[in-house]
């Protein structure tokens, strides 16, 4: 039972990353704004010589230190996971759309594939975050935020106030901040609450309620 647990919490984390690396990439093509995150590391990995997913893995190792001395407990694999996957995966997908079609989609097709991401990248940190193996440095902030103010400062205002923080330094390099920035940046932490209390956390506590009849045939 205990193993068949953590496979159902790594499954969950690389599900959650996956779906987090196909948001950034979604967002990436449709030109309106990623993410913060993404638009402070494209603001910035756009003066250096290194490509964005080598930028964002330097700089979640940065964050890495300060989350470290803060909210230890929220490292794990899936910090490594999401550290080294979103990046490249993200790069990976924008790469290929590119190499398969030359015109950007159609104004109609953009805004679906943005809605499309902002679900995807909120449930893919609600499902990641949620089997507690880990989280990547900058989701871990927002709740360095509320353990060092002693829950005076809830997640949700951590992370929008961090996201909102992140795309006024992503725009003064240089990063394109659109319609999609606009909605991550006031949405996300909300978002990723209601997906952990409505998927992720029932998905997890499933094994849980297993009847009494079963528990004794076990």
């Amino acid at each position: 039972m205990v193993q068949n647990n953590l496979v159902k919490k790594i499954t969950m984390v690389v599900i959650g990353n996956l779906f987090i690396g196909i948001a950034v990439a979604l967002l990436r093509i449709t030109e309106f704004g990623t993410d913060p995150f993404t638009t402070l590391n494209l603001g910035i990995s756009s003066v250096l010589p290194i490509s964005f997913g080598l930028y964002q893995l330097l700089f979640n190792i940065v964050l890495l230190g300060f989350v470290f001395l803060y909210y230890k407990s929220s490292i794990g694999l899936g910090t490594l996971i999401n550290m080294v996957g979103i990046g490249f995966i993200s790069d990976f997908l924008v790469f290929c759309y590119q190499s398969l079609f030359d015109d950007m989609p159609i104004l109609a097709i953009r805004i679906v594939l943005i809605l499309l991401a902002v679900v995807l990248a909120s449930l893919g940190v609600a499902l990641y975050i949620t089997p507690n193996l880990g989280m990547a440095p900058y989701d871990a902030l927002g709740f360095v935020v509320e353990k060092i103010s002693h829950q005076k400062i809830s997640f949700p205002v951590a992370r929008v106030s961090l996201d909102i923080i992140s795309v006024a330094i992503g725009f003064t390099f240089g990063a394109t901040v659109g319609f999609a920035t606009i909605i991550l940046a006031f949405c996300t932490g909300p978002f990723v609450q209601f997906f952990r209390k409505t998927i992720a956390q029932p998905m997890l506590n499933k094994s849980s309620h297993i009847p009494s009849h079963k528990k004794k045939l076990a």
